[in-house]
């Protein structure tokens, strides 16, 4: 909703939102709401609409049955692809991840795939945006979890004893702004864009902001043994994670605060005091 809310901004835009299960609370006539499912029939639901140009930020990013990765990430985004293609659209964004890499399990691997499908279509511009871990959305998931779990409960886990455990935090207020601008200036062709946070910051070195922001103790866990824990409570049925985000946390990435173009002054860096 932060893209939708930054766009409607511009004074001659019009907007229709594919809502599923999220509600929309934004209030302005210039937006409209489809009640879209990407696993229903797509013709039918966008019959009659014509679009400019349709950014797509639906996907599963968490799930038990790694199929359903496969099954709304490639396969749903493809159906919408050939759905809005076929009503006309021909400029199509696309908002990935910077996970998007065979390394990094069941949903990097889904989003790759389906940035490869999207670049087989007749598209007169084509933008792929792929994030690092965005933050302070208020969200459910991520950075967002572990600051929710920090504030409420005081205590904050600090991951150790693996290099490959790294992130390039993100706000939720500077990749709207960033995502919106490369949206509105997409040109033609197929472009992909990575946006990272202006800093790489190790897992300790994480938790260490979220710490002493939060007055949180850190509990230090080492990977190895927190992989095998984590692994063996999953066969006992005990979720605590989704199979495929331990790969996720230590895959490559395809991107970092280094070597993408946000590495700006002007980001927020992470709970910096």
């Amino acid at each position: 909703m932060a893209i939708t809310r930054r766009l409607l901004k511009q004074p001659d835009v019009e907007i229709w939102c594919g809502r599923h299960q999220t509600p929309i609370d934004i209030t302005d006539n210039r937006l409209q709401v489809i009640d879209l499912d990407l696993e229903s029939d797509l013709h039918a639901a966008l019959s009659g609409r014509e679009f400019d140009k349709v950014i797509h930020c639906a996907a599963i990013t968490h799930a038990v049955d790694e199929r359903r990765y496969w099954a709304i990430n490639v396969d749903a985004t493809t159906r919408l692809a050939g759905a809005v293609r076929a009503h006309g659209c021909r400029n199509f964004v696309f908002i990935s991840t910077r996970c998007a890499t065979a390394d990094t399990g069941a949903y990097g691997a889904s989003k790759l795939a389906a940035e490869e499908e999207l670049q087989k279509f007749d598209w007169k511009s084509l933008l792929i945006i792929r994030p690092s871990e965005v933050y302070g959305g208020n969200g459910r998931e991520g950075i967002d979890r572990m600051l929710a779990i920090a504030e409420k409960w005081r205590f904050v886990p600090a991951l150790f004893g693996s290099s490959s455990l790294q992130f390039a935090p993100l706000h939720i207020d500077d990749f709207s702004k960033l995502a919106t601008e490369l949206i509105l200036r997409q040109a033609e062709g197929i472009h992909i864009e990575e946006l990272c946070g202006p800093e790489d910051l190790t897992a300790s070195e994480l938790a260490n902001r979220i710490s002493r922001h939060y007055s949180a103790l850190p509990l230090p866990l080492w990977w190895p043994l927190a992989v095998v824990g984590i692994k063996t409570l999953n066969r006992l049925g005990v979720s605590i994670v989704k199979p495929d985000q331990l790969t996720r946390l230590s895959g490559r990435k395809t991107a970092t605060a280094e070597s993408s173009k946000t590495n700006s002054a002007d980001l927020r860096r992470f709970l910096h005091e």
